[in-house]
């Protein structure tokens, strides 16, 4: 404590001082610091409910069709920002479809956000999950960094404090010290003292009175001497509050302006002149600044400081761009607030610049993710709405003032070929192609991508001639032959077409029934529009109606299996059965495939409802094998969809193994145009599955391709002949010669035939003239549930 009290007026308030302000400047910096991390912090679950509400919005349709592909972008495209360290995208089974997990310094567990969770939804029903941990490791990275920054700085202001206070105090305090001497030996008795400084300024003045007047320098040294230590004091805070100020103006991010209307003197701190990439040396005053504006936001600007003269006292905000020395445009957010003199009158304007060119580029980013496609740069499904919405509540709306306009929705014709024969890269650049062309080409309101192949165009004040107009120059546009990696492709389109105000003044209406205008379209043979009729409506919304059916005669195993035996010709006996799936239909009743099939295939449900076909067509056979129907083969119809799933091997085999199924019992069958769809795949698939003992049926032969080329080269084991060869013979007929080079061919090559849909004896002697191997039909039996066919067996066992 000595050095706090110490004798010397130039030691005695430096360490307290010096303590104060370092004691400042710490809690200040820990306090912004912490307010600097809750900031982060909740701009970090800001982006993270963010990107999990835009990504849910993306996923829906692929968790509603099942498209892990579309699923697995989606993941991929979340991982790609750093703070992401784990995504995971669970379906509705919560079964994983896609997670992907960073292992390094950052996942440490000290540095893990809470897992954001984003369930999907149809209609009520869930159909998905999203989950995305992010990692505070670079938060946490750019606290330390700033806490020590300040840290050093509060050292170095420390310092200097410590070398000013400590120089300045000297110099003045020498005077006082020979006052101190003078009146010191005075008061001790020695009148004849005298003090001498050689200072000019108000010591000199007091020690030459001291001096003259030293007769009375005994009554009032006390009170001069109160009056200077009091002078003092307040030159040192004086002097200190400038240091504080200038510290902080030089240390701020923020750049400092004051305009004094009485001169005309135009301040702007150095941050300002470094904004501007000038050098602090550069002198700056309202010209030069007017000089560096964005020309579309000086009238602006202007305005923004003109407010003050009409609001003197108000507080104002302004939002700018200015153009640097580098040529480099950066966005400014302004704040100013009028200073008044005694009279109220106007005399200054003073505030502060701040840079938030990265604020804002950040929000540009997020639009162009929220609102515009990926892929081809078009205004997405998210703007789509956002238009419409804004065209049908808006106070000149096309409703309100009763305005035509037209939506067309444009799906390209068969582009999934592309895709499979040359790859998602070269889909993916077909789909740029088509959307530049249309840009290009088409004279509309906006161009949209709303998924995969699918575009959205917009008219207003479009009746149904142009909207026929319109239509053909958009099938031109993609008809015209576009060449891309050396291939030349022919793309063609089906068009829906909706009108407004007439097929609706909603956004959802208007896309359905494009929707179901565009698929009629392509039932009539696609390339080609259609206009929206209530016809279309009716059919589409039965169709809605079962695909909810559907999913739910899932989940509540209203599908039953039926099987109709096979019967060896030469011998008569029942050989194997064919399992056709039924619809206990809750309240149309009993249905046959006729009614839900083609459905269950444009839907995606045909692949559970397939895997549930099989597994329980392998199931009824492990029972009927325990239960002493011995070496009745297990014949099951393998869909489109299901043949070209990645995982078809492992799930077959997956059901196999949890059945305990003899793999010898169990016949795929297969129709001739997946099995040639893609024929590589297709023999590896089978190859592989003929290893564990499965055999193969190709299936309706025939109708397809019946080239004798690819069934020579495909591991089939069975020859199915189509029932309309079957249903049409008659004695020297085309049919029936057809049938026996059918029988031969296949027998040549060791295929053992089955012929189907038999009804009449006439159909089925030429069958066991020419030997055909297996047949079945109404004429041996229907389809049966399974307790009438364990009847049948009963009557075939030895």
């Amino acid at each position: 404590m000595k050095y706090f009290y110490s004798k010397k007026l130039s030691t005695s308030f430096l360490y307290p001082i010096l303590f104060t302000v370092f004691t400042i400047l710490i809690l200040t910096t820990i306090y912004d610091a912490y307010n600097h991390k809750q900031r982060l912090m909740n701009a970090l679950a800001e982006q993270a409910d963010s990107l999990l509400n835009i990504s849910a919005s993306s996923a829906q349709d692929a968790f509603w069709s099942y498209n892990d592909e579309s699923l697995k972008k989606i993941g991929d495209a979340l991982f790609d920002y750093k703070e992401v360290i784990e995504v995971v995208i669970l379906d509705e089974n919560a079964r994983i479809i896609y997670k992907h997990k960073r292992n390094t310094a950052i996942t440490h567990q000290s540095y893990l956000f809470p897992r954001f969770v984003q369930q999907v939804y149809k209609d009520t029903q869930k159909i998905g999950e999203i989950q995305v941990v992010f990692t505070t490791y670079y938060l946490n990275k750019a606290i330390k960094n700033e806490v020590l920054s300040r840290f050093i700085q509060t050292i170095i202001v420390n310092f200097i404090i410590f070398v000013i206070i400590l120089l300045l105090s000297r110099t003045l305090t020498k005077s006082i010290d020979e006052i101190d001497e003078g009146v010191k030996a005075f008061s001790e008795g020695n009148v004849n003292s005298r003090i001498h400084v050689k200072n000019n300024h108000e010591i000199g003045e007091l020690a030459y009175r001291i001096n003259r007047l030293f007769d009375t320098i005994i009554e009032n040294s006390k009170k001069l001497s109160d009056n200077y230590f009091t002078l003092q004091h307040k030159e040192e805070l004086l002097r200190v509050a400038e240091e504080r100020y200038r510290y902080a103006v030089e240390g701020s991010n923020d750049a400092i302006w004051d305009w004094n209307l009485l001169t005309g003197d135009y301040y702007i701190s150095a941050r300002g002149a470094k904004i501007l990439g000038l050098s602090e040396n550069e002198l700056m005053d309202l010209s030069t600044w007017n000089s560096f504006l964005y020309p579309e936001d000086k009238a602006s600007f202007e305005h923004f400081h003109a407010g003050f003269h009409h609001e003197p006292d108000s507080y104002r905000e302004f939002q700018f761009r200015i153009i640097g020395k580098s040529g480099e445009i950066r966005w400014l957010f302004c704040r100013g607030k009028g200073i008044l003199d005694q009279s109220n009158r106007l005399i200054r304007v003073s505030g502060f610049y701040t840079d938030i060119t990265e604020r804002i580029k950040a929000e540009e980013s997020i639009n162009q993710l929220a609102y515009y496609d990926v892929l081809t740069g078009l205004p997405n499904r998210a703007m789509l709405f956002q238009y419409l919405e804004k065209l049908f509540t808006s106070p000149n709306s096309a409703v309100t003032n009763n305005i035509s306009g037209t939506l067309l929705f444009i799906d390209l014709d068969d582009f999934r070929t592309i895709n499979d024969t040359k790859g998602h890269v070269v889909g993916d650049q077909m789909l740029v192609q088509v959307a530049k062309d249309l840009k290009a080409e088409i004279k509309c309101d906006i161009i949209t991508r709303i998924g995969g192949d699918e575009f959205v165009i917009i008219q207003k004040d479009c009746d149904d001639a142009q909207a026929i107009k319109l239509s053909n120059e958009i099938i031109n546009v993609i008809r015209a032959p576009k060449v891309l990696n050396g291939y030349e492709f022919n793309l063609s389109c089906s068009i829906g077409i909706s009108l407004f105000p007439k097929d609706g003044s909603d956004i959802d209406t208007l896309l359905m029934k494009a929707d179901t205008a565009m698929y009629k379209a392509k039932d009539h043979g696609k390339n080609q529009f259609k206009f929206f009729e209530q016809s279309m409506n009716d059919q589409i919304v039965h169709k809605i109606s079962m695909h909810h059916d559907i999913r739910q005669g899932l989940l509540n195993k209203e599908f039953i299996l039926f099987y109709q035996p096979q019967v060896e010709v030469e011998t008569g006996k029942v050989v194997g059965v064919e399992a056709l799936v039924r619809w206990q239909h809750p309240t149309l009743g009993l249905l046959s495939p006729i009614h839900f099939i083609e459905l269950a295939e444009e839907t995606g449900l045909i692949i559970p409802l397939g895997e549930y076909i099989l597994r329980t067509a392998c199931a009824q056979s492990t029972e009927w094998e325990k239960t002493g129907y011995k070496n009745i083969s297990m014949s099951v119809n393998i869909s489109a969809k299901q043949f070209n799933k990645k995982t078809l091997v492992d799930d077959i085999l997956k059901i196999i193994d949890e059945t305990q199924m003899r793999t010898d019992l169990l016949n795929l069958e297969v129709t001739e145009t997946v099995a040639m769809e893609n024929l590589e795949s297709s023999i590896a698939i089978m190859n592989s599955l003929k290893e564990k003992g499965i055999v193969f049926s190709l299936d309706d032969f025939g109708i397809g391709y019946s080239s004798l080329t690819y069934l020579k080269t495909m591991p089939f084991n069975y020859l199915k002949i189509d029932k309309q060869f079957v249903q049409s013979v008659q004695h020297d007929n085309y049919e029936e010669v057809v049938i026996k080079a059918i029988i031969e061919i296949a027998h040549s090559m060791n295929l053992t035939v089955i012929a189907e849909g038999i009804e009449t004896k006439d159909q089925l002697q030429p069958l066991i003239n020419y030997k055909c191997d297996h047949v079945q039909g109404y004429y041996f039996s229907p389809p049966l549930p399974k307790n009438e066919v364990e009847k049948l067996l009963m009557r075939h066992l030895p």
